[in-house]
């Protein structure tokens, strides 16, 4: 399979792609896919931290070469050199989602770091989290990461019946709702100023992904209606509605 540009420069970087094989999968749902890997070695050369991610590189689906997804790494276990992947199994299907698919014990990839650290200060005591169900892995990273008495407010895009079975790290201190999906992130944000206390603490620190106008959506709101500065939010474009680079 041919090389992609983007992989000669991250090498010049000194970034190292590392093999990976698929130990286990299992179907959370129809829809939504858990990928077990062992890759030796690749762990030891990171620091974890909530939302970290890794790039997948994947078969094209519209040429001969291979294309990278970006991917919260989930259940890391260090010493056994293995961690999991969550798959939204969409469609029009993606080479990502294709690859996650097709996966079988034994099929394999590569791996590669990415530089990116996110942390929660410790002091804050409202944590807001925001997304379609691409971000529910890094979702799930912030809320086990999360200072022990923090409150914790969750808003998801989705409107599957079976959503419920998806895996969401909530504890007591945690709201979790759902949003109907929608062209402009409306529903997300109107979940957001139902769920939140009218007044909100400055203590606060809200955290979105997903498709582009969700996060667009969010992060008015946060800028504009919360009044956050950029130390207290962040927001992140996982994908675009109608765009499919390879």
């Amino acid at each position: 399979m041919a090389a992609n540009w983007q992989r000669g420069v991250l090498k010049a970087m000194g970034v190292k792609n590392h093999s990976a094989r698929v130990i286990d999968v299992t179907d959370l749902t129809p829809w939504y896919r858990r990928i077990r890997l062992s890759a030796p070695g690749f762990l030891d050369e990171i620091a974890l931290h909530p939302t970290i991610w890794l790039r997948l590189w994947v078969p094209s689906l519209t040429s001969d070469k291979v294309v990278q997804r970006g991917y919260t790494i989930l259940e890391p276990d260090v010493a056994a050199g293995e961690f999991s992947l969550d798959f939204v199994l969409h469609e029009p299907t993606g080479p990502a989602a294709a690859w996650a698919k097709s996966a079988v014990v034994g099929t394999t990839a590569e791996v590669a770091h990415t530089p990116q650290r996110l942390t929660i200060d410790p002091q804050t005591r409202l944590l807001v989290l925001a997304g379609d169900t691409t971000a529910l892995p890094a979702i799930n990273t912030m809320l086990q990461h999360a200072p022990e008495d923090a409150v914790k407010h969750v808003v998801v895009q989705d409107d599957h019946d079976d959503h419920e079975a998806l895996p969401l790290a909530a504890d007591a201190r945690t709201t979790v709702s759902w949003a109907a999906p929608d062209a402009t992130g409306a529903s997300v944000v109107a979940g957001l100023q139902a769920s939140l206390p009218h007044e909100v603490p400055d203590a606060v620190y809200l955290w979105a992904a997903g498709e582009r106008k969700l996060v667009k959506a969010v992060r008015e709101y946060a800028r504009g209606t919360l009044g956050l500065d950029r130390h207290r939010h962040h927001a992140q474009n996982y994908w675009i509605q109608g765009y499919n680079a390879g």
